[in-house]
């Protein structure tokens, strides 16, 4: 980790860098930057923030700005100034993964992330986390535990997203976590009293909070708003002994100060007094966060990467990186969030074997690599993600991958089964065609089979995460047959989508077997076979250096059919369904008629 140490004496900035907690060359070097640059750079920025909010308000409104641009300019020009040349060309050259910002408090309200070295914004290129002089330096347990964790929501009851959001988080990672490894606990609305409060958060290891915050001058009176104007304070939260690893404040500017001065100490920040408080690791947010469902997800991405083992500083790091990708080109949610505390700080002091590490789904690998139903489906979804719009019909896409994921890994474990010669009856045309549930409680029948025989399977290295899925995919049905007996609430839509669109995006990462394995029509003479892969079809010979000939021997005995194919398995089998042709393209698509398909309210009277 590179530490870079901020003094600032009136206009001057005097810097001292550590690596790995040594000194390096680049000692005692100064700057100079008066405080009206600083402010004014500040000021540029909250107002790029207040277009970007702007601009995403009004979707339907055509307006020709580039934020990100006017972003990486001013980061840049700040970035030249403030920086000394030896310091610049440390931070261009350093092979380091994290930086910590030990600063000056007059220096507490840079977003140091925002700053561009002419190739990427520092957020981009570092795990980031700031320590304000004054602030506490405080080691990890060093024993693996049972996780206490707290969610907090809307306690004044008029933030319906804050609400959603611990609704959304608290289903997500009781869905994911273990219950032996993370006891959740969670608590909104007027039911959120001082009393209370303070008897809950003195055990917890994470606390997470969305509402209202109140400011005043002096720090420790500071703290989030309860029902009736009450205040829980951070003097308050001091008192109780608190010894609590993370507090994520998803809350109105809860990482800023009170005030727009420079000569600010480090209790007239929200972040420090928490900090000062006995907390190890502080996120809150730079300016004010629109209440909507970007920030609900961008807040279930970063808990995910959390309970991945990934540090705080690495779960912020890739949560951003996730939403540069995926949000609109003008959103600012990556840019809000800030940490106050060591970005190495992990939760777990050894390796956790429970969970998947934790990957960003690459929408390119879905659109080109997977099986076309697959990744058809998923480019009608895919515009969610930089839209996030809620209405029924982004639902019924996701809805629709569902099926889309049921139908392709359904028939190649019933494909595999077929050829072992198992004798399962397999649904494949209209008359014996069943419900998602029956689909799903077959394919599991045919798993448990493969289990049991100790047959390896085509899709042998995805059978384990089928079982991992099964809670979530008979959770999704659930869903299902409920939309089926009546429509779905609108006040409940947003929570749906969010969740469900998770649930997909971690099913086909766990998935990732699907890239492997290719269904495609066998041609009938030299030609090359016609592969259903990605969004796009086409005519290809199969490609796996050094095994073409055995593979091609192979596929010579399944002429004019369709077929699984694992190149790296070097395996063929039979795929247990149709293809037809389209009237209006003449393209080739599959046909899985065994399927009843899904619709909302169809029972109803």
């Amino acid at each position: 980790m590179l530490s870079l140490i901020i003094d600032r004496v009136g206009n001057v900035n005097i810097f001292n860098v550590l690596e790995d907690n040594l000194p390096v060359e680049e000692s005692h070097i100064q700057s100079t930057l008066d405080d009206d640059l600083i402010l004014e750079y500040l000021g540029e920025v909250e107002r790029l923030v207040h277009v970007s909010q702007s601009v995403l308000s009004k979707p339907n409104q055509i307006l020709n700005v580039d934020i990100l641009q006017d972003l990486k300019v001013l980061g840049e020009t700040f970035f030249q100034q403030f920086f000394p040349t030896s310091i610049i060309e440390k931070l261009k050259n350093t092979n380091k993964q994290s930086i910590h910002f030990n600063i000056d408090p007059t220096l507490a309200l840079v977003p140091w992330e925002l700053l561009h070295d002419g190739t990427s914004f520092l957020s981009d290129k570092f795990r980031i986390g700031k320590t304000i002089r004054g602030g506490l330096h405080r080691s990890t347990h060093k024993e693996n535990r049972k996780i206490k964790m707290l969610i907090i929501a809307d306690p004044t009851e008029d933030l319906p997203h804050a609400q959603k959001e611990g609704e959304v988080l608290f289903s997500v990672l009781s869905q994911k976590v273990p219950n032996h490894l993370l006891e959740l606990e969670f608590i909104g609305g007027k039911q959120v009293t001082k009393l209370k409060l303070l008897s809950l958060i003195k055990d917890k290891h994470i606390i997470h909070y969305s509402g209202h915050l109140h400011f005043s001058d002096d720090s420790l009176e500071n703290g989030w708003l309860l029902s009736d104007g009450k205040v829980l304070k951070a003097r308050e939260i001091k008192s109780t002994g608190i010894d609590t690893d993370l507090v994520f404040s998803n809350s109105c500017m809860s990482a800023k100060s009170a005030g727009k001065k420079l000569n600010t100490n480090i209790l007239n920040q929200y972040a420090g007094a928490f900090l000062t408080a006995g907390i190890k690791t502080f996120v809150g947010t730079n300016w004010e966060i629109l209440d909507n469902e970007r920030t609900i997800d961008f807040t279930v991405r970063f808990y995910t990467y959390l309970f991945s083992d990934k540090s705080v500083g690495e779960s912020l790091f890739l949560s951003k990186e996730f939403a540069r990708r995926n949000y609109h080109a003008n959103d600012l949610t990556w840019a809000n969030y800030s940490l106050y505390g060591n970005p190495d700080f992990a939760m777990f002091v050894n390796e956790r074997r429970n969970f998947h590490s934790a990957k960003i789904l690459n929408p390119t690998a879905v659109l080109e690599f997977y099986p076309t139903p697959i990744a058809a489906s998923y480019s009608k979804c895919n515009h969610f993600n930089k839209n996030k719009t809620v209405d029924k019909t982004n639902l019924l896409n996701l809805i629709r991958l569902f099926e889309s994921i049921s139908q392709v890994v359904g028939m190649i474990v019933f494909s595999d089964h077929a050829s072992h010669a198992m004798n399962k009856s397999i649904p494949n045309n209209l008359d014996d065609a069943v419900t998602l549930r029956k689909w799903w409680e077959l394919v599991y029948s045919c798993v448990w089979d493969f289990q049991k025989l100790k047959i390896t399977s085509i899709f042998d290295s995805a059978l384990p995460v089928l079982h991992e899925q099964k809670e979530t995919i008979f959770k999704i049905l659930g869903w299902l047959e409920v939309w089926e007996e009546s429509d779905i609430n609108a006040e409940e839509l947003e929570s749906y989508q969010i969740i469900l669109q998770f649930f997909l995006e971690n099913m086909l990462l766990e998935f990732a077997e699907l890239e492997r394995i290719s269904i495609l029509l066998v041609s009938e003479n030299n030609n090359p076979h016609f592969y259903f892969k990605g969004i796009k079809p086409s005519y290809l010979y199969p490609t796996s250096h050094g095994s073409r000939e055995k593979l091609l021997e192979q596929l010579s005995h399944h002429k004019g059919n369709l077929v699984l194919l694992h190149e790296g398995r070097k395996m063929v089998i039979p795929f247990q369904t149709y293809f037809k042709e389209k009237k209006e393209t003449g393209e080739l698509e599959l046909v899985f008629n065994g399927l009843i398909p899904f619709v909302i309210g169809a029972k109803q009277n």
